[in-house]
C-alpha cells in the first residue's frame, strides 16, 4: 500500500505537475536572465503565496530546500526529482545535458503540452464507453424483463403469432440476457481487463498482427505521439538519433522496448535505411507515410523526428482522434445497437400483444392453435 505521507505529497503536489509545462518555462526564463536560482525560487514561492498555489509553493520549497543542500544543486533532473511524474525524468536528464538550457527547457516545456494534450484526448474518448456501456446493459436487461413479462401474459395459443420477425429476435435476445447476461458482462470485462493489460507488455509476432484493431491501434498511435514528441525534445537538445532511442528505451514499456529494439536492430542492419527500421509496426501506416514525405526534404531523419513531435503534432493527434473515434465505434456500437433494437422491440411487442388481445383475434388464434393441434 502508498503510505499515508507519500499520498498525501502526491495530491498537494498534484495541480503543480499538470501545470508544470508553465514552471518549465518560467525555469527557462530564469536562466536567460541568469538570474540566481535562490532569487528564482524565494521570489517564485511569494509569488505563489499571494496567487493562493498552495501546490506550486510546496514544490518550489522541496526544490528549494534540494538546491541549498548542495550536493547536485545545479542538476535539473535532481532538483525536479519526485516533484515532477517519473516520466520527465528522462527528459529533464536530456536538460542537464544541454549547453543551451533555456532552449531544452522550453522544448521540454512544448513536449509536456503535446503529451497532456494527447492524454486528454485519450481520456475524453475513454469517458463516452465508460458511461455508455453500463448505460447499454441496464436497457438491454431492463427491457428485456419487460419483453419477457408480456410472454409470460400471452396465451400459449396467441405466441406464435406474437413472436414472428423482430419481435422473436427480441425476445432471444432477453432470454439469453436472462440466462447469460451476468456471465457475458464478467467475461466481456475480464477480457477488456486482458486487453489493457496486454497492451504495454504483450509482444512478437502475434502482437505486430493486431496492431491495427481498435484497440491495440489507439494504444500505438498514442505512444507514437508521446515518442515523437519525447525524441523530438532530446534531439533539439544535441542528442544523436542512437542516444535518444536508447535513452527512451531505458524507461520505456515492455512493448515499447520491443519495438525499439527491432528499430535499433534495423539500424545496425542498414545505418541510412532509416524509414525501413520504423517501418517494422511501430508506425501505423499514415504516419509512416507522413514520416516518409518529410524525409524527402529533410536532411537527416532526426529533423523527421523533430517536425513529427513538434510542427507536426496537430496531424499526429488528429491520428489519435481518428484512432480513439474507431475504438469508440467498435466498443459502444455493438451494444448501443442491441439497445436501440430492444427499445424499438418494446414498443413494437406491446402493440402487437394489445391487437392480439381483442376478443376477434383471440378467437381466431384458438381456432387456429386447436385445428393445428387436435388430434385426427
Amino acid at each position: 500500500m502508498i503510505p499515508a505521507r507519500a499520498l498525501a505529497s502526491w495530491v498537494v503536489l498534484a495541480d503543480f505537475r499538470l501545470a508544470r509545462a508553465e514552471f518549465y518555462r518560467d525555469f527557462a526564463e530564469m536562466y536567460q536572465r541568469n538570474e540566481a536560482m535562490v532569487s528564482f525560487l524565494e521570489g517564485e514561492i511569494a509569488n505563489a503565496g499571494l496567487t493562493r498555489q498552495r501546490s506550486r509553493a510546496r514544490a518550489l520549497r522541496i526544490v528549494l530546500n534540494r538546491h541549498q543542500g548542495g550536493d547536485h544543486a545545479s542538476r535539473v533532473s535532481h532538483l525536479l526529482e519526485g516533484v515532477v511524474p517519473r516520466s520527465d525524468g528522462l527528459l529533464l536528464a536530456a536538460v542537464d545535458r544541454a549547453v543551451d538550457k533555456p532552449q531544452a527547457l522550453r522544448a521540454l516545456a512544448d513536449a509536456i503540452d503535446k503529451q497532456q494534450r494527447m492524454l486528454r484526448v485519450m481520456v475524453t474518448y475513454a469517458a463516452l464507453p465508460a458511461v455508455t456501456l453500463p448505460i447499454c446493459f441496464a436497457l438491454i436487461a431492463l427491457l428485456g424483463r419487460v419483453i419477457l413479462v408480456i410472454d409470460d401474459a400471452t396465451p400459449v395459443y396467441a405466441q406464435e403469432a406474437l413472436w414472428e420477425g423482430m419481435n422473436g429476435w427480441a425476445r432471444a435476445i432477453a432470454l439469453f440476457a436472462q440466462a447469460w447476461g451476468a456471465q457475458m458482462v464478467l467475461a466481456l470485462a475480464f477480457a477488456l481487463g486482458a486487453v489493457l493489460w496486454s497492451l504495454p507488455r504483450w509482444r512478437g509476432a502475434a502482437r505486430l498482427r493486431v496492431e491495427g484493431w481498435p484497440i491495440y491501434g489507439l494504444y500505438r498511435d498514442f505512444q507514437a505521439g508521446l515518442l515523437f514528441s519525447s525524441m523530438a525534445m532530446m534531439l533539439k537538445t544535441g542528442e544523436t538519433l542512437q542516444g535518444s532511442i536508447d535513452d527512451v528505451t531505458q524507461r520505456a514499456s515492455p512493448w515499447m522496448r520491443w519495438h525499439l529494439g527491432r528499430v535499433v536492430d534495423a539500424l545496425e542492419e542498414n545505418p541510412t535505411g532509416t524509414i525501413d527500421a520504423f517501418r517494422r509496426g511501430l508506425l501505423s501506416a499514415h504516419l509512416l507515410s507522413r514520416a516518409a514525405t518529410l524525409n524527402r526534404s529533410s536532411t537527416s531523419f532526426s529533423d523527421v523526428l523533430i517536425q513529427l513531435g513538434t510542427t507536426e503534432g496537430e496531424r499526429v493527434l488528429a491520428r489519435v482522434k481518428r484512432a480513439a473515434v474507431i475504438a469508440n465505434f467498435a466498443l459502444v456500437g455493438l451494444f448501443g445497437s442491441v439497445a436501440t433494437f430492444m427499445g424499438i422491440a418494446s414498443m413494437t411487442v406491446p402493440g402487437t400483444f394489445a391487437s392480439l388481445m381483442e376478443p376477434s383475434n383471440l378467437m381466431t388464434l384458438r381456432a387456429m392453435y386447436d385445428a393445428r393441434h387436435s388430434t385426427p
